[in-house]
């Protein structure tokens, strides 16, 4: 219990926000590094975890829903609650099948506002946070080829119907700059998952949106793989709070035009980092 309050997340007050900025962020569960947060693992290797869900972040998420430990949201303006059926309804006509578009009526992530296509498509402005466009942000965000199906994770058989939901998550976070603390605080606000067609012909597309305050004892009792020493393991929430990962940003509030290439994405980063750096400077 105390680590779990030792690891949540306490935004500062909005009176003491100095500065803030919505980002938007993409973690490709392709890379090896990320790798982690997709394997899965025979039980019979864990006998020190034994209460830890072994078969990575997107088996747990959807296998959560299923058991309705939390519900999703329909990821074009987050106001409309999902259960398990309504996302797989969903994730059947992101395959091609006719027959769920009625099952989904309403719910499909291809259009809307807020921040549902901003994977690849039409990464449009994000409407919170404060401040003008200081970094001067600008381009089309293109689309981007289709990710190949992660090459590490072994197959378990239960969750392989998850195996096109492996490829990428997104990840929204408000980064507040908290005034008495002199601090950059990381409040992440909401996970998204994606659907990648595995050949490569049908677009992406948004699948479910979950609050990460919602999903957080969820992921407490996830398990991160370390392949090196399995003394360290962690849990997936471990992992996001501590940033274990790695992943590059797709979009910024106040910002008419998202990243159009991997070096635009780590320019951007690094702008962050540097003026993170200027506001506890002097």
């Amino acid at each position: 219990m105390a680590s779990s309050q030792l690891m949540a997340q306490f935004p500062p007050r909005v009176e003491d926000h100095f500065w803030r900025r919505k980002v938007v962020n993409k973690i490709d569960l392709t890379e090896k590094v990320n790798q982690p947060l997709v394997m899965k693992e025979s039980p019979m290797y864990n006998q020190y975890h034994k209460d830890m869900d072994k078969k990575g972040i997107v088996v747990a998420l959807m296998e959560g829903l299923k058991e309705s430990k939390y519900i999703a949201y329909n990821t074009d303006s987050l106001d409309k609650s999902l259960d398990y059926n309504q996302v797989m309804a969903i994730l059947a006509e992101a395959r091609g099948d006719k027959k769920a578009t009625d099952a989904s009526s309403g719910s499909s992530g291809d259009e809307g506002e807020g921040f549902d296509d901003m994977s690849g498509d039409d990464a449009g402005a994000d409407a919170g946070g404060g401040g003008g466009d200081e970094w001067g942000f600008g381009g089309d965000f293109g689309e981007e080829p289709a990710a190949a199906a992660p090459t590490g994770a072994i197959s378990m058989g239960a969750g392989d119907e998850y195996a096109p939901l492996e490829n990428y998550l997104l990840f929204v976070e408000d980064r507040i700059f908290d005034k008495n603390k002199s601090d950059m605080v990381y409040d992440i606000q909401y996970v998204q998952i994606y659907f990648v067609d595995p050949g490569g012909v049908l677009r992406d597309r948004a699948i479910c949106t979950f609050k990460y305050n919602e999903i957080m004892d969820l992921l407490d009792n996830t398990q991160w793989k370390n392949k090196f020493n399995d003394a360290e393991y962690r849990s997936m929430r471990e992992i996001f709070e501590l940033r274990l990962f790695n992943s590059y940003i797709v979009n910024v509030s106040n910002v008419n035009f998202g990243v159009n290439s991997l070096e635009e994405a780590q320019y951007r980063k690094e702008q962050l980092i540097e003026f993170e750096h200027h506001l506890w400077s002097y």
